[in-house]
């Protein structure tokens, strides 16, 4: 038998065909697939951590007489170029009783007599290390009266054998000069406590 010469479309032509031609679609369209939010938010301390400026530390264990202060400190020295901003702090009391705690804000230059402390270190640990903080902790123990030439702005009670603290997100800053003390006035008991913070720096020349 000879084969045919008609050859068959490759397409076939039924109605659904007719409609698409014609510039319509007979059967419901698919949604478009959901677009997936790409967003990451990113923590500002981290960041600063990125770039070598977020710092954290801690003053000695510190034990103060019964008839004696003690008190930790945050400090941005006079001839500083960064503005410091407290991230957090914690202050631990390792007592039998509770202790007053006042944050005092004020006058670098009125803190004397001090220690500076080693335990500083930045947030980025690597094995090139970061430039050192322009912050300083600093400590001491003995005398009875304030530094002058500043404020107390916040009293707390810490209950004994107890750690309190709080982030602060950067609210709380220290212009070059400054300085934050969370001091511990004579209580008529010996008192052994721990301060410690964190903080980032930002150029006060704005980079």
């Amino acid at each position: 038998m000879a084969k045919s010469s008609f050859t068959q479309s490759p397409y076939f032509y039924g109605m659904p065909d007719v409609y698409m031609q014609m510039g319509y679609f007979p059967f419901p369209t698919q949604p478009a697939t959901e677009q997936l939010t790409r967003q990451l938010n990113v923590p500002y301390a981290m960041t600063m951590a990125a770039g070598c400026k977020y710092f954290l530390g801690q003053t000695e264990k510190m034990t103060a007489e019964a008839d004696a202060q003690g008190y930790g400190a945050l400090a941005n020295p006079f001839r500083s170029s960064a503005l410091l901003f407290v991230n957090g702090w914690h202050f631990t009391n390792f007592s039998d009783h509770p202790l007053e705690v006042q944050f005092w804000f004020g006058k670098t230059e009125s803190i004397i007599g001090a220690k500076t402390s080693p335990g500083v270190s930045p947030g980025y640990v690597q094995i090139t290390p970061c430039p050192p903080s322009q912050g300083k902790i600093l400590f001491s123990t003995g005398g009875t009266e304030l530094p002058r030439g500043g404020a107390v702005a916040m009293t707390l009670l810490v209950p004994p054998m107890s750690t309190m603290g709080t982030e602060t997100n950067g609210q709380w800053i220290l212009g070059p000069g400054m300085a934050m003390l969370a001091h511990v006035p004579p209580s008529g008991k010996q008192a052994a406590f721990l301060f410690s913070t964190s903080w980032w720096e930002q150029s006060v020349y704005g980079s």
